[in-house]
């Protein structure tokens, strides 16, 4: 639903830059996203074991922390400096000013909206996504949110989406899902029944040079869209 100005990655070199070890945004995201896919593997099987997935404020800044430490080591500055950088990184990317609502995203909501469609957001997210939304001006357009820090569980840990479910009022089959991540949001929501659709934002998803490609295997469980409105076309709402 938003995407940053200023990418991840973008922000990642311009800190890098400013600490004195250069590198471009381009061998960052390659690199963060060759080292994702090298555990996509090992990261389903946990799915398909069963897996918990708990979370809370404190685990999901630790997931950023992680990933800077990853991106500080892969530029080469001391590890000692990893913490103070990582604080820059995640007060320059978050920034309310650095954040903007794609242009489809309030007209599809407003005509599932007026079509009587229950809408919620499963996010994994700080529980300061709430306010961050009412910032944006799309808070009031849903139903519920389900947070995963709020929650003690995020994507794809089956207990969030099920909380949803029970929110929504509505059967697994009767219910769709729109995310940009494999994992999260289509293995996830699918091993429940829930219709995942992928939404593929480049230039402006996570990875915009790498694009989340649906192995063989998965295709048959997702339907790929670049927009919320080929999402509510494609529902014949």
């Amino acid at each position: 639903m938003t995407y940053p100005r200023e990418s991840m990655w973008d922000v990642f070199a311009a800190v890098c830059a400013e600490a004195g070890s250069p590198v471009t945004s381009e061998k960052i995201e390659a690199y963060v996203h060759d080292f994702l896919l090298s555990r996509r593997g090992q990261a389903i099987e946990e799915l398909e074991r069963g897996a918990e997935y708990p979370d809370s404020d404190a685990e999901f800044l630790s997931i950023f922390l992680s990933m800077s430490r990853l991106v500080f080591s892969f530029a080469g500055l001391d590890g000692d400096r990893h913490e103070a950088l990582a604080g820059k990184f995640l007060d320059r990317f978050w920034d309310r000013a650095n954040w903007h609502v794609f242009p489809d995203v309030v007209p599809a909501l407003e005509r599932l909206r007026a079509r009587g469609v229950r809408l919620g957001i499963i996010s994994n997210a700080s529980s300061e996504l709430a306010d961050f939304l009412k910032k944006i001006g799309l808070f009031s357009l849903f139903d519920f949110v389900c947070i995963s820090a709020v929650e003690g569980v995020r994507k794809p840990g089956r207990r969030i989406y099920e909380k949803a479910l029970e929110l929504a009022a509505v059967d697994p089959s009767r219910a769709v899902h729109v995310g940009d991540m494999l994992l999260e949001d289509v293995l996830g929501p699918s091993k429940l029944g829930i219709r995942p659709f992928l939404i593929d934002r480049r230039p402006r998803s996570m990875f915009p040079r790498h694009p989340e490609r649906p192995d063989p295997w998965i295709q048959t469980r997702v339907e790929v869209v670049r927009s919320l409105h080929e999402v509510t076309s494609a529902l014949d709402v």
